[in-house]
């Protein structure tokens, strides 16, 4: 009976561990769904154009991106989340996955500043491709 204490309080812990990365990466996203969907109204023409603004989304995208590897810490797959395994079990391919969306994130925060209408509507729809295939291959539908 202690064994089996044992075992459950060391499993416990390891999952517990995972507890603060499963967090942070999910801020992340939700940051990440904020700007986005406040870019893509913009350049769908569903919110009034604001330069301003649309500049200040899109850098926050650019900034997230690079941020949001950091929540993919090895193991973190345990736990509540909606990560799947195969994110760990093909590091290189998701990687370059993220590398993608961060390259998306700077091409369209460089777009942004431009102010072109067709060349954001393009890069919003290439972010969202790449956003899609990552969740597709990488990203559970439920906990």
């Amino acid at each position: 009976m202690s064994a089996l204490l044992a075992f459950s309080a060391s499993l416990w812990a390891e999952v517990a561990r995972y507890e603060e990365p499963i967090r942070y990466r999910r801020a992340v996203m939700t940051m990440i769904k904020r700007h986005y969907e406040q870019v893509s109204a913009m350049a769908k023409g569903k919110a009034a154009m604001n330069r301003e603004e649309l500049n200040r989304h899109a850098n926050y995208l650019e900034m997230l991106s690079r941020a949001s590897i950091d929540g993919f810490v090895a193991g973190s797959h345990e736990g509540e989340t909606k990560a799947k395994p195969e994110i760990w079990q093909d590091w290189p391919r998701f990687r370059s996955q993220i590398e993608k969306f961060q390259a998306d994130a700077t091409r369209l925060k460089e777009i942004a500043r431009g102010g072109n209408l067709e060349a954001l509507k393009t890069a919003v729809s290439d972010m969202t491709r790449t956003c899609k295939n990552c969740h597709d291959d990488y990203k559970t539908s439920s906990l």
